[in-house]
């Protein structure tokens, strides 16, 4: 009876329906339902996996950008239906860029859009109301900013407060960057104490076979915080709006490493070392950003390992094709205390667009090309 009693306590129940699942492991349960989107017959803009779009305060709207048409698509996540389109400009006066890099609402009425080469504030009628001007702008010194950054995103917060991730090739550092759009002040704040980027960069500096790879660094806007986060260490930069710095985030993990093992990148001589210390890097942990639910009061973040087969379905490939993602969940009291944390065999990407939604956390599911998700509920 005593060996009885201890397997129904691990025992894993799981219900092979695509559409529902369940799953028990110590003292997490959740439920895992599937939802796609109903197009209305439009095509949907699935690439990097709907990274360039945003929700609206309730988070019950979705705006996806669609580059078929440099359109702005909103999509009602409660009756899973596009409820309208919003046509902008690529070029001219009121043009956003032809190539867009990032959307975020600032208000439900207005989007910033950033693309390849600028970045601006445009209300939903595709109106141009606040080109950012970062390169013009004069950092702490008095001097020109004369940079742009590569990830930006905007809020208001005392006006218009934009915060960029900048990246230094050259000293391979990162740095998170707020501009002040009405005094177009830029101040510099550091978010690479544990040299989490710096660490983990992979690069051949020969001018005759120059490569660099760099690890992701993630910026968001939770739970009245801006957070910025790393591919391959789980710590966790909170800062105010005004973009002082608030605390780091750090915590310990037990199902997977709360950092990569350092890939010693200063000995990287080839490309061949490089290809082998990035796979090496992915087989141990990935992290994604951390997203807030508003609902339940807590934080919620995937990670993931990878394991790679023998196989190189191209000889160019940079990697081995993939065998198995493994995909975890990991779940923060509003204080960055980790509470639990659990293998979901259900999902089986962490680098794809995931948020909190009526105390759930939706996924995006590419589902035979219609925009889907799978939906976690945690009981």
């Amino acid at each position: 009876m005593k060996y009885l009693i201890a397997f129904l306590v691990i025992f894993i129940a799981f219900s092979c329906q695509k559409e529902h699942g369940k799953e028990f492991i110590g003292k997490m349960q959740y439920v895992v339902d599937t939802v796609i989107v109903d197009s209305n017959g439009q095509i949907f803009d699935l690439s990097n996996d709907i990274l360039k779009s945003d929700l609206n305060e309730g988070n019950s709207s979705l705006f996806l950008f669609n580059r078929f048409d440099h359109s702005i698509d909103l999509i009602d996540l409660d009756s899973l239906k596009i409820v309208r389109k919003f046509l902008f400009e690529a070029e001219g006066s009121e043009g956003i860029g032809e190539i867009v890099n990032f959307i975020n609402l600032v208000q439900d009425s207005l989007v910033f859009i950033k693309s390849y080469n600028n970045s601006g504030v445009f209300d939903l009628n595709g109106k141009s109301i606040k080109r950012i001007d970062w390169i013009n702008s004069v950092d702490s010194k008095g001097e020109t900013f004369g940079d742009f950054p590569k990830i930006q995103k905007a809020i208001k917060s005392g006006g218009l407060r934009v915060f960029g991730i900048t990246y230094d090739n050259y000293g391979r550092n990162v740095f998170l960057d707020v501009l002040s759009a009405q005094e177009n002040e830029v101040s510099r704040v550091e978010i690479d104490a544990e040299k989490s980027y710096h660490d983990f960069v992979l690069a051949i500096d020969d001018p005759a076979g120059y490569f660099y790879l760099d690890p992701l660094v993630f910026l968001g806007y939770e739970n009245d915080f801006i957070l910025v986060s790393h591919q391959f260490s789980n710590e966790v930069y909170l800062f105010n709006p005004d973009g002082s710095f608030y605390k780091t985030a750090q915590y310990e993990t037990a199902i997977t490493p709360k950092r990569a093992k350092d890939p010693n990148a200063k000995s990287i001589t080839s490309f061949e070392e490089i290809k082998e210390k990035y796979q090496f890097l992915l087989e141990q942990v990935t992290f994604g950003p951390p997203v807030w639910d508003r609902e339940k009061n807590r934080y919620m973040r995937l990670s993931a390992s990878r394991i790679f087969s023998d196989i190189r379905s191209s000889e160019h490939a940079l990697l081995p094709d993939l065998d198995k993602v493994k995909v975890f969940l990991s779940v923060f009291d509003q204080e960055f205390n980790l509470i639990s944390e659990v293998h979901i065999p259900e999902l089986s990407r962490e680098n794809v667009k995931y948020f909190a939604k009526d105390g759930k956390l939706w996924v995006f599911q590419n589902i035979d090309d219609e925009l889907g998700f799978v939906v976690l509920t945690i009981l």
